[in-house]
């Protein structure tokens, strides 16, 4: 955990992964993150999801990838007494973050100019689906379809005739909630200049829209992407490209640069390629890429994936192996850099988890604090308020 949001509390009435990964990041960097969790149905459902070969109950890679680093408490919003204890938890908050829709937050007596009259100089960060005005507003989103879909990035990867690819698990979410805490540290910072509270907004429609942002470009100037499957041995650049190994595993190539010609032939011991007069410049290697790709196909089919990895790893050109989930968790690069930590779960001691992509000072952000079980600080942190707990959970405010 690092320290630059130390003494930052935030609190948090989110569900699934989109906002409550804007959470995490604070968590990550050092904030005091309260997650407020519904009294029924177990919290946040993202608990309840069922994973094969994973007991139930247990610890859920999908929840703690949104949630880590956080205390949780079980409260009603939806009664009276349930939100004095909110407000007075707004009080003393520099920011709130949401993901609920309109008409959840206005029952839960949520909406910002309630909040603002608590607390003028909180920061409300608020996620939505399609955002906040037009015939979507009212509508939720998840991020396979609101980013994936309607945010451009399927059909950008789809071939004619055939089904577009689905997204990775949480992709449009992970994003968001990211490009979210560093909205809510900008609003942070305005408010140490100005004194000033601010309502911070991101959707999952506009992530996906901003992950298209250059196709988006390219089509308002007249000249829109449409899917098309060219034939491999036509691809436009064979040194980007993907090549399959002898283990039916594969290595991409990102040779942008002219000047690694050389060098590459040398680490693929096809020495013999660097002054055939087919491939000695880019405009030769083009017009003979169906060349040029047949002899790459044939050399990368030698050897395995990690081989290639071995040979490649000294080369001054950028170059990748398809790495599996798995692969990454145990990569020594990314173990060294701290981009895979451990998470601090006794019950799983083995448990490796992604960290949030940026860094302060040069250091890793080191072991990974879990998330919470459901509703597991409620009597803390009601005591850190000085809120007795006795009359609220007899009568269902909390549990």
């Amino acid at each position: 955990m690092y320290d630059v949001m130390q003494g930052v509390l935030v609190v948090e009435v989110s569900e699934h992964t989109f906002m409550p990964a804007a959470g995490m990041a604070l968590a990550d960097w050092g904030a005091n993150v309260i997650k407020i969790e519904r009294t029924t149905g177990g919290g946040d459902p993202m608990r309840s999801l069922n994973i094969p070969n994973l007991e139930a109950g247990g610890y859920n890679p999908y929840f703690e990838a949104g949630n880590r680093g956080k205390r949780s408490i079980a409260l009603d919003l939806l009664q009276d007494a349930g939100r004095e204890v909110l407000y007075k938890l707004i009080a003393s908050a520099d920011v709130f973050i949401t993901n609920l829709r309109k008409n959840a937050r206005v029952q839960m007596g949520i909406e910002p100019e309630t909040l603002f009259e608590h607390n003028p100089r909180l920061i409300y960060a608020r996620g939505t689906g399609n955002g906040l005005l037009g015939p979507l507003a009212p509508q939720g989103g998840f991020d396979g379809a609101t980013t994936w879909y309607r945010g451009g990035l399927a059909y950008l990867q789809s071939k004619p005739g055939k089904e577009p690819p689905g997204p990775g698990t949480s992709y449009g979410d992970l994003m968001g909630g990211l490009t979210m805490a560093g909205a809510i540290s900008a609003a942070l910072f305005k408010r140490e200049r100005t004194g000033k509270g601010s309502i911070v907004d991101n959707s999952l429609y506009s992530v996906g829209a901003y992950l298209s942002s250059q196709h988006v470009a390219m089509a308002s100037l007249g000249n829109p992407r449409v899917p098309t499957e060219v034939p491999r041995s036509e691809s436009f650049d064979p040194l980007v490209m993907t090549y399959r190994t002898s283990d039916d595993r594969w290595i991409n190539l990102c040779l942008l640069m002219p000047k690694w010609w050389p060098d590459f032939c040398q680490h693929i011991d096809r020495q013999d390629l660097i002054d055939d007069p087919r491939f000695t410049d880019p405009k030769a290697r083009y017009v003979n890429r169906s060349a040029l790709i047949a002899e790459l196909d044939e050399t990368f089919a030698r050897h395995t994936m990690m081989e290639w990895a071995d040979k490649l790893e000294p080369m001054s050109g950028v170059w990748a192996p398809a790495f599996s989930p798995q692969e990454i968790s145990q990569d020594p690069q990314a173990l060294i850099n701290g981009f895979v930590a451990p998470v601090g779960a006794p019950e799983s001691p083995d448990y490796m988890m992604a960290v949030t992509p940026l860094q302060f000072d040069e250091k890793p952000v080191g072991q990974l604090r879990r998330g919470p079980k459901y509703g597991e600080h409620t009597d803390e942190i009601l005591a850190e308020f000085g809120i007795d707990s006795t009359d609220l959970r007899n009568s269902g405010v909390i549990n």
